[in-house]
């Protein structure tokens, strides 16, 4: 009968006695050997089948058990499973907050637990989707199968779809050592992506990261776009993007014949585009062979940063440098240009994410999310790879002062209203004096009036290349031109230089009367329009939190009261950002978005003032040159010389009565979920049904903007 032990003594009352072996054959050195007459020797004493039984059961070095096994697996699969459930049965913002952030960090257990193989990279990526329902009311052809009946729907015209930025997946080509292992597989969409970041966060950034001289591909990594209707239809799986456009075109009968998805490595500068990729080339290519088959011109069907980087390619064919179309091509090949939730004229947020690598995204985290953010990829890290990237930097905004106002004007201000104005786009904030409150626990901040702390678009631009390495702002620089100009002789000059071809406010679209223009994007969601800042040295000493210099903040202690300030938190990021001496990646400047400025009343959340727009992109930016009063309408003549007619239609966005549908239904007005919206039939020879609708107040806001032409 085998022996049970009791710590170190048997339970019928025999010692131990510990021996040393020089087994060469044992991994273990020292092991312990019971015998029940200590003055015997072991070699002496022939041992029982229950005494090895003994040793080998319990002394024996035990292998980890399978993942499987774990008790914290199981704990995190059944509360993954719980989260499903409580988030199909709230959609409030706070609980969507905080399930999110529960989310994130179990995420991040799940990772640490899980090998590193492609089976289980497949595996852990269809997890989500296995428990994830299906939306109720995500019908599959619809509105095909209601309206081409009642409509006549049929293809017409040949279409190309271009995406916007980060909507086309990235593939790696790269056949190094650290690149074999990802050979052909997604860097960017896919769960591949997701897995690399949790798991392999250094290796990914490397491969993401463009030369920050040459804004090309590092010595060693090779990443390209993936290419097909594939390539920009799903995120990942379940996460749409183009795929209801493109079902819904099939529908009615197109094909990879008459449809084609132009997806770009959105990463890359227009410039660099062509240098590398010989985009625009290939895209001339199509628009003509399609052209040359069915004697029919194109649509173009633009998105987001694709709506920025059409006018470009126009301007670009036409040029005897570039394709060299000449100046009728646009006549010739293009019917109509649907520019879909375009930030024609930039959006603020690309200014912060250069600036501090923040958004309204990263502030409205929440404390915990934040800093699952801040431990795994911190505002540091985020700054320095976006600035590699030359095509984020051509989301900037344009127009400078005129058109996004000054320190005490701006077009887009509310009527009578005391708030800050808007054309502060940046305006830095400090303590507040004599506060009378003291069981508050949030620091109590206040816009600094010293004029020096509130920017316009101008000055904050000044901030970002005075602030930037060399290579950004020589990258800047040599691609990009954010200013404007009203002198038509200035802007045929312009149509000759590459770096104003992005800028609407700085170049002419080619003369082309029967181009027809549709301007397509939602209002009424909260959208960013400008920041409140605050510097690390202002808020030294104010967190509590005590650090030399030299020292290594640990930004978790924060987590470990009850009482957790958000301002806090980001003093002790920042701090221990700027104490880290790595010198091979320039830091951004010691300046924050500063979560402590929080007033919903006067529409400030966590350091951000909002306005009208998609969410995305401020209605000011989607509409300026697409309003009757604006630039391509009022201002034909310098902007628009052909006169092509152009047509502004707003979607107000409409939540769906389906909790489970968390992409907005078939009325959403979103900047990325418009693609899904029911009421985009151009491409059928149907764009007459397209008619103007305005819901918002841009006409009144593009009103307030004074240009004076100039010969």
């Amino acid at each position: 009968m085998v022996k049970k032990r009791n710590g170190f003594t048997f339970s019928n009352g025999e010692e131990h006695l510990k021996t040393v072996t020089t087994d060469s054959f044992s991994p273990i050195n020292k092991v312990l050997r019971y015998n029940s007459t200590p003055v015997e020797t072991a070699a002496s004493i022939k041992e029982q089948p229950e005494d090895i039984l003994a040793d080998s059961m319990i002394f024996q070095q035990k292998e980890a058990p399978p993942v499987w096994k774990r008790k914290r697996f199981h704990f995190i699969i059944g509360l993954s499973v719980g989260l499903l459930a409580a988030y199909g049965a709230s959609t409030t913002p706070t609980a969507q907050t905080h399930l999110n952030d529960l989310h994130s960090y179990l995420a991040l257990q799940i990772a640490d637990m899980i090998p590193v193989t492609d089976i289980v990279d497949e595996i852990f990526g269809n997890l989500t989707n296995f428990f994830t329902p299906i939306p109720s009311s995500d019908q599959s052809f619809m509105p095909a199968i209601k309206y081409k009946e009642e409509m006549d729907l049929k293809p017409h015209y040949p279409v190309v779809l271009i995406p916007g930025i980060i909507s086309s997946g990235l593939e790696s080509w790269g056949t190094s050592e650290k690149s074999l292992r990802f050979f052909r597989k997604r860097m960017w969409g896919t769960t591949t992506m997701f897995r690399s970041v949790l798991l392999d966060k250094e290796i990914w950034t490397q491969h993401l990261k463009l030369d920050p001289v040459t804004g090309l591909d590092p010595e060693g990594i090779k990443i390209r776009a993936a290419q097909g209707l594939d390539a920009a239809d799903y995120f990942v799986t379940g996460y749409w993007i183009w795929a209801k456009i493109i079902e819904n075109l099939a529908f009615i009968g197109y094909d990879n014949n008459n449809m084609y998805l132009a997806s770009y490595d959105w990463r890359l500068s227009f410039t660099n585009l062509q240098t590398r990729d010989k985009y625009f080339s290939k895209l001339q290519s199509i628009i003509e062979a399609s052209r040359k088959t069915d004697d029919i011109p194109a649509v173009i069907v633009t998105h987001s940063m694709g709506s920025t980087m059409f006018p470009y390619f126009l301007r670009w064919v036409q040029d005897t440098n570039g394709g060299n179309g000449g100046s009728d091509w646009t006549e010739k090949h293009i019917a109509s240009f649907v520019n879909i939730a375009g930030p024609m004229v930039g959006v603020p947020k690309a200014l912060t994410a250069m600036l501090s690598g923040e958004t309204r995204d990263t502030m409205s985290l929440g404390s915990f999310g934040a800093y699952l953010l801040e431990k795994f990829f911190s505002r540091r890290e985020r700054a320095n790879l976006m600035r590699t990237w030359g095509g984020a930097s051509s989301m900037l905004p344009k127009g400078g002062d005129t058109i996004w106002g000054d320190s005490k004007h701006a077009p887009d201000d509310e009527k009578n209203s005391e708030n800050h104005s808007y054309g502060n786009i940046i305006s830095f904030t400090k303590k507040k004096e004599n506060i009378t409150s003291e069981s508050s626990n949030q620091t109590e901040k206040v816009v600094d009036d010293d004029e020096v702390n509130s920017l316009s678009i101008e000055n904050a631009l000044d901030l970002l290349y005075q602030t930037s390495n060399a290579e950004y702002t020589q990258m800047l620089a040599t691609n990009y031109s954010l200013g404007i100009s009203v002198s038509k002789k200035e802007l045929k000059k312009n149509n000759l230089d590459a770096r104003k071809w992005s800028n609407p406010l700085e170049s002419q679209l080619p003369i082309a009367p029967s181009m027809k223009i549709y301007c397509l994007y939602g209002v009424g969601l909260s959208t960013e329009r400008s920041y409140y800042y605050t510097r690390a040295q202002d808020d030294e000493g104010n967190s509590g939190v005590k650090c030399d210099h030299d020292c290594e903040l640990d930004v978790s202690l924060l987590f470990n009261g009850s009482d957790i300030k958000q301002e806090e938190f980001m003093d002790a990021v920042v701090k221990k950002s700027l104490n880290n001496n790595n010198q091979e990646l320039p830091q951004p400047p010691p300046i924050y978005i500063d979560g402590a400025m929080h007033a919903p009343e006067r529409g400030v959340q966590t350091g951000v003032r909002f306005t009208d727009g998609d969410g995305t992109v401020p209605v000011l930016s989607l509409g300026y040159m697409c309003a009757p009063s604006g630039g391509w309408t009022k201002h034909a003549d310098l902007y628009n010389p052909g006169h092509s007619p152009v047509v502004l239609k707003e979607y107000v966005h409409e939540q769906s009565d389906s909790k489970l549908d968390v992409r907005g239904g078939s009325k959403a007005g979103d900047h990325v979920d418009i693609l899904g919206n029911w009421e985009m039939t151009i491409v059928s020879n149907k764009g007459n049904n397209v008619t103007e609708r305005i819901i918002s107040n841009i006409e009144s806001y593009v009103q307030k903007i004074h240009i004076e032409p100039k010969p």
